[in-house]
């Protein structure tokens, strides 16, 4: 298994890293451009949406909606919704941060297209756009991060406290 260091400073990910970071500027400039940005933004929204609906499911949330079509909010639009009936303390943190499960995808994805150099064509831009789409799918929005810490404090609290104390930042409780 190859370092990170080494792998960036011997690869073509750089490079690709800078064009996906474009599409990623690209796509929150074009946010104020509602229906353009609904449309570049479209697969972003399902896998970020279809990540809720999935560990909903698995970790007993009883999913009753999946919205994917945009809706005017009181800041502006909401690109898409899962509305789940039984969110608690113990499956809320995972249904709030569900997307982070896209970024080792797009990580991964990164890293197959860098193995080789890419030759800069259109279907070379798709797939920068596929990694992009895949990033931005896997960060929390607000209202992630707030049925998180609203129903899960508690778990999370316990989460952080078991990491401090196997990682030597806390005492020894037993002695």
């Amino acid at each position: 298994m190859t370092r990170l260091a080494d792998y960036f400073s011997t690869s073509h990910a750089p490079w690709y890293l800078v064009a996906v970071l474009a599409v990623v500027v690209v796509l929150a400039a074009t946010r104020r451009f509602q229906l353009v940005f609904f449309v570049l933004a479209f697969p972003a929204t399902l896998a970020h949406e279809l990540t809720h609906l999935i560990f909903g499911w698995l970790t007993h949330g009883q999913p009753t909606g999946l919205r994917l079509w945009p809706r005017r909010t009181a800041r502006g639009y909401a690109l898409g919704s899962v509305t789940c009936r039984n969110v608690r303390w113990y499956n809320g943190l995972f249904i709030g941060l569900a997307p982070l499960a896209l970024l080792p995808f797009a990580a991964l994805l990164l890293r197959w297209r860098t193995q080789t150099a890419p030759v800069p064509d259109v279907n070379e831009m798709a797939w920068v756009y596929a990694v992009a789409s895949l990033a931005l799918a896997g960060l929390p929005s607000g209202q992630d991060l707030r049925v998180a810490l609203a129903s899960s404090w508690l778990l999370l609290a316990v989460m952080l406290l078991a990491t401090l104390w196997a990682f030597g930042f806390l005492p020894h409780l037993w002695r």
